[in-house]
């Protein structure tokens, strides 16, 4: 349901229907684009308060004198809200909303819903009924339990395709931490245990896990299985090695989410410290967009609702002021913290100011750096700056990569890798020309945004390939950026478009900056490179020939010992396998003979 319709005035007064309901609200410009989405409880009072509050953040303040319209869309329950809100932050963007998630979502632990559990790393929702704990603060720490519970509880780690076709145990059952249920080798009751005894000890409750564990190799002790006791007794003792090293010393907060936010200057950021069975797994700092002159209060309530709509949560959520508004009662967060639950809290708020000073102090560094460049090169200072670099071995597999450097920092989510298609193979210019050509016609179609300042790695060629290859009317500065002699570091030359060569200091932070740019240009292709190379060269020339399966394949390399054999076999020798036709003999000779 739309509000009172667009006008070039600010609105004065909530739109009239607008029901007592849950739901989510949208305020929007003159051009119908979204300034703003909440989620609430209540519709009609929550969109009312923006009108009738005395007084609001000056965040708000510049988000009503922006507003033309209001538009409303009710959910069957406060949750519904939450994650529609979210899904429409992500996609919308609001320039007035603390924005905390970017294009991937965040790492969580997942128990398969199989008959045989399997635990594995994950992101999202599952879709096919399986178990997610987290979120955790990184894939480390999601894969770090994961090691600690294939030592505890011996659990798969397996895709099921795997697991449904193994004739014999793989490694990790050799050294211990796999019980291997592939093969039978552990009853399905038991395994079971095991699996619960994970979740128990996801769910915080290790002196439960430990009891279990206790009872029952005691329990095989008395019934003379001193081999099975004997492998419960490590397993015990590996649990306690956890506890004793990652336990919290406060029993009541053992297991929670600790929310701090830090508001300084314009800067925002939010850092959560996670503690899941009693494990402390670490920190993660948050630095939202769109949180200008932001409240902590107002920031721990975004980032709680962006961070743990939908998820698997922890039972309890801390933060360390009360968040303005209220997340939904869907959301386990501590209204009243006790005295134990305040210090970890506050201890969370502390390293959020340490996190928000030392980026500050990382944004002026890099600041003065960007002006040393734009004073070599005489340009004003760029704010973005991007740089391709390509990358093959002998002209195989060749791969070209652009990174994005904002106010010099690396903004990983808009690299791009491009296949070299056109270019032949070793023909560095000619790949540096096809990247670019389909990179900045793609931004001007999409309207993205251009670079201040374009590096190229490579000489004369590549940067007058890359010159040439832009689309009409796009114009900016470029740069190459040309290996030194004897390609040694540090000895590198600037090439500018003019044909007028720089030799920067080793020592000028200007130069330092050009050097991690290209760095990472060059680290970005050639993992891609490498990737792409690894992936051709494991794919067999059999699984290109039409009409040739899995089945086949296997048919014909265990006939002719190998590969080398089945070249040198003739057409008639390949019609003696068979489900093969003489058609197809003389495809697949033909195909290992191009």
């Amino acid at each position: 349901r739309r509000g009172g319709g667009m006008t070039d005035l600010p609105l004065a007064k909530p739109p009239p229907g607008v029901p007592p309901l849950p739901g989510v609200y949208q305020f929007a410009d003159g051009n119908g684009r979204a300034l703003y989405v909440g989620k609430a409880a209540n519709l009609k009072k929550r969109v009312a308060s923006y009108f009738h509050r005395a007084r609001h953040s000056p965040r708000i303040r510049l988000m009503m004198a922006a507003a033309r319209d209001v538009e409303v869309t009710v959910t069957a329950s406060e949750h519904a809200a939450l994650l529609l809100e979210n899904n429409l932050i992500k996609s919308l963007r609001p320039r007035y909303n603390i924005l905390f998630r970017d294009d991937k979502t965040y790492p969580c632990l997942r128990l398969s819903a199989h008959a045989y559990p399997r635990l594995m790393f994950a992101r999202g929702e599952s879709r096919d009924g399986a178990k997610s704990y987290g979120p955790f603060p990184d894939s480390g720490a999601v894969r770090e339990t994961i090691n600690m519970l294939q030592r505890i509880f011996r659990l798969r780690t397996c895709a099921d395709s795997v697991f449904a076709n193994r004739a014999r145990p793989c490694l990790l059952h050799g050294i211990g931490r796999c019980s291997a249920p592939c093969v039978n080798a552990i009853s399905p009751s038991q395994y079971a245990a095991d699996a619960a005894g994970a979740k128990a000890l996801l769910a915080g409750d290790s002196r439960g896990a430990e009891n279990e564990m206790r009872m029952q190799m005691e329990s095989a002790a008395a019934e003379l299985e001193y081999e099975r006791a004997a492998v419960l007794r490590d397993r015990l003792r590996a649990l306690s090695v956890m506890r004793a090293r990652h336990f919290v010393d406060d029993p009541e907060t053992a297991d929670a989410d600790y929310v701090g936010a830090h508001c300084e200057d314009g800067g925002v950021c939010v850092n959560v410290a996670s503690v899941r069975g009693g494990r402390k797994l670490g920190e993660r700092r948050f630095f939202p967009d769109g949180a200008p002159s932001a409240t902590p209060a107002e920031a721990l309530a975004a980032f709680i609702c962006q961070h743990y709509g939908g998820m698997e949560n922890p039972p309890l959520i801390v933060p360390s002021a009360r968040p303005d508004p209220l997340p939904p009662n869907s959301l386990p967060v501590v209204s009243s913290p006790n005295r134990a639950q305040k210090r970890r809290a506050a201890e969370a708020m502390k390293n959020a100011a340490v996190a928000l000073s030392l980026r500050r102090a990382k944004h002026g560094e890099a600041k003065e750096k960007l002006k040393q460049l734009g004073a070599r090169l005489q340009i004003p200072p760029p704010s973005r700056i991007e740089c391709f670099d390509i990358s093959h071995s002998a002209g195989e597999s060749p791969i070209a990569a652009r990174v994005v450097f904002a106010n010099g920092e690396a903004c990983t989510a808009q690299y791009r890798r491009y296949a070299i298609a056109a270019a032949k193979g070793g023909d560095d210019a000619g790949a540096i020309g096809e990247a670019v050509s389909r990179c900045y016609r793609r931004a001007i179609a999409e309207e993205s945004p251009l670079p201040d300042l374009l590096l190229i790695d490579g000489g004369v060629a590549q940067l007058r390939a890359a010159m040439n290859a832009l689309p009409e009317g796009v114009a900016f500065p470029i740069v190459g950026v040309a290996k030194g002699e004897k390609r040694r570091a540090g000895a590198e030359k600037l090439i500018l478009a003019d044909g007028e060569v720089l030799h920067l200091a080793e020592t000028d932070s200007a130069f330092h900056l050009i050097q991690e740019v290209r760095d990472e240009a060059h680290r970005f292709a050639l993992s891609g490179h490498r990737r792409r190379r690894d992936k051709k060269r494991r794919t067999s020339v059999l699984e290109q020939i039409e009409g040739v399966g899995p089945k086949m394949r296997r048919a014909l390399i265990g006939y002719f010992g190998g590969l080398r054999g089945l070249r040198a076999a003739g057409e008639t020798e390949l019609i003696k396998i068979k489900g093969v036709s003489p058609r197809l003999a003389k495809r697949i000779y033909d195909s290992l003979h191009e």
